[in-house]
């Protein structure tokens, strides 16, 4: 702490100024007694420190302030710089504690990421290998059953080849082929009850052409294993009689829409009534079904457009929708 000069700390005593004031009580008193002679006034300057000495002191004083001060900016330099170091230090420190816990906390969401990344990789591997186990086992069941179809056909054949040499040898002639006998004719099932077939109700129902456009399914079933997107691969077959036509396979995808290849011509004839429509998914040895529908055309308008949406049997929640539009032939075509 730098102390300010204070004149009365020396020691000096000044004189009293107003005994130097004119008509102010002189120190000095003249004698009553006019015989005696006059006493000599006593020193003024007795004690009071001369001219010189006080310049002294005035430069020991201000060198000594000089100094003090000197060392009391030293001091506080020293102090300003030692808190900017402990101040930098502290920073320093508390840059570390908090690299360190940014540190931690990215090991621990790195360790996290990993963790993910190996369960998915070790499910995706478990997932291609139970796709592989259930091919294999596919492919084997299917070979499995070729082989004993082809066994059992060759001993039908063994045995048709016996029998058709003992009849030859007992009836003494070749057997002729016969001819193949056409289908007997299907029942009909006209609206408002079910009645048998007729010539009538034959020539009742004209032939003609049956357009089907194949527009979308819905909801549809999965029937793979549902892992990173692998779900159904849909298509469609549609059947008349005999007549059949399919859709492209949609790959992944449990609401397909079908815009190319989706649009078939059918030839019906007079015993035909019924549109069988199946949602197939496609597999690599063998497909399943998604559901089945089936229509009764003849039971709608002729000659215009007919929008379907149908629940497919078999196939949980799935739908199907298409158009139909049946045209029938002119009676005097």
């Amino acid at each position: 702490m730098i102390e300010v000069y204070n004149p009365r700390s020396t020691g000096i005593q000044l004189p009293d100024a107003g005994a130097l004031v004119l008509g102010g009580r002189s120190p000095y008193t003249a004698p009553r007694d006019l015989d005696q002679p006059p006493l000599a006034p006593p020193s003024l300057l007795d004690g009071f420190p001369e001219p010189e000495r006080v310049e002294a002191r005035k430069t020991q004083y201000l060198k000594s302030l000089e100094e003090q001060v000197r060392q009391n900016v030293t001091t506080l330099t020293q102090q300003h710089q030692a808190n900017l170091e402990y101040l930098r230090a502290k920073n320093e420190q508390q840059k570390r504690q908090a690299l360190a816990t940014i540190d931690q906390e990215l090991l621990k969401a790195e360790m996290e990421l990993d963790r993910r990344h190996d369960e998915q990789l070790l499910g995706l591997q478990q997932a291609a290998m139970r796709k592989k186990f259930d091919v294999a086992k596919e492919a084997g069941a299917i070979t499995l059953e070729f082989h004993s179809r082809q066994t059992q056909e060759k001993l039908q054949y063994l045995d048709y080849e016996l029998h058709r040499k003992f009849f030859e040898a007992a009836s003494g002639q070749t057997r002729q082929p016969q001819a193949s006998l056409p289908p007997a004719p299907a029942q009909s099932r006209p609206m408002g009850g079910s009645v048998p077939y007729t010539a009538e109700a034959h020539e009742a129902l004209p032939g003609g052409t049956l357009y089907v456009s194949i527009q979308a399914g819905h909801n549809l079933m999965n029937r793979d294993t549902g892992l990173l997107g692998d779900v159904s691969d849909p298509y469609v077959v549609v059947k008349l009689g005999k007549q059949e036509h399919s859709t492209p396979v949609i790959d992944n995808d449990l609401n397909p829409v079908w815009n190319d290849g989706n649009s078939f011509t059918f030839s019906v004839g007079h015993e035909e009534r019924l549109l069988d429509l199946e949602v197939m998914n496609s597999n690599i040895f063998r497909n399943d079904s998604l559901g089945r529908t089936t229509l009764d055309f003849r039971s709608l308008a002729a000659d215009v457009w007919h929008q379907q949406r149908d629940l497919l049997k078999n196939g949980d929640k799935g739908e199907l929708s298409y158009c139909v539009y049946f045209r029938p032939a002119s009676p005097h075509g």
